[in-house]
C-alpha cells in the first residue's frame, strides 16, 4: 500500500518532534550555583552570600552540572537589575564564557568597579550553550 503525502508528513514530523527533547537533555542542567566573596580551586564557594557590600572585591558563582558534554559552553552574565540612576533597568554589565573539557563544575567572578559596586538589585544568569539554565538574585548593600 502507497503512503500518501499526507502520511509521510505526518511521519516525519513526529520523527522531528520525537528527537527535539533528546537534543535539549543533551545540554545538560545547572543542579546548583552559589555566589560568595570567593572560591576554592575544587569549586567550592567560600562566604556564601547573596547580599554584598559596594566595597566587596569580587563576586564568585561557583556551579555544578550534569549532562553537560565535553566542548559545552557555559556562558555567565551580570546584570544590574535596578541601580537607580547609575545604569538603566536590567544593564548588562560582562558576561564569560567557558567551554567545558570534560568537567562538570565551574566558577566565574564580576570584579568591583573603580567606585564600588552601585546599590541595588543585580542577578546573574548561567547559560548551557543559548539556553537560560539559572537565574541568581543577589543586591548590594550599603553598609
Amino acid at each position: 500500500m502507497k503512503a500518501t503525502l499526507f502520511e509521510t508528513l505526518a511521519c516525519c514530523l513526529g520523527m522531528i518532534f520525537a528527537a527535539q527533547p533528546a537534543a535539549t537533555q543533551s545540554a545538560g542542567r545547572i543542579t546548583k550555583a552559589e555566589l560568595g566573596t570567593g572560591a576554592t580551586d575544587r569549586y567550592e564557594i567560600v562566604n556564601p552570600a547573596t547580599e554584598f557590600t559596594p566595597d566587596t572585591a569580587k563576586i564568585f558563582c561557583v556551579w555544578k552540572a550534569e549532562g553537560i558534554l565535553k566542548g559545552t559552553s557555559v556562558r555567565g552574565v551580570w546584570i544590574a537589575v535596578d541601580v537607580g540612576n547609575v545604569a538603566p533597568p536590567n544593564y548588562k554589565i560582562d558576561e564569560a564564557e567557558v567551554r567545558l573539557p570534560v568537567m562538570t563544575e565551574g566558577s566565574m567572578s564580576l570584579s568591583k568597579p573603580t567606585n564600588g559596586f552601585p546599590v541595588g538589585k543585580y542577578r546573574l544568569e548561567l547559560y548551557i550553550l543559548k539556553e537560560l539554565a539559572k537565574t541568581i538574585p543577589f543586591t548590594v548593600k550599603a553598609k
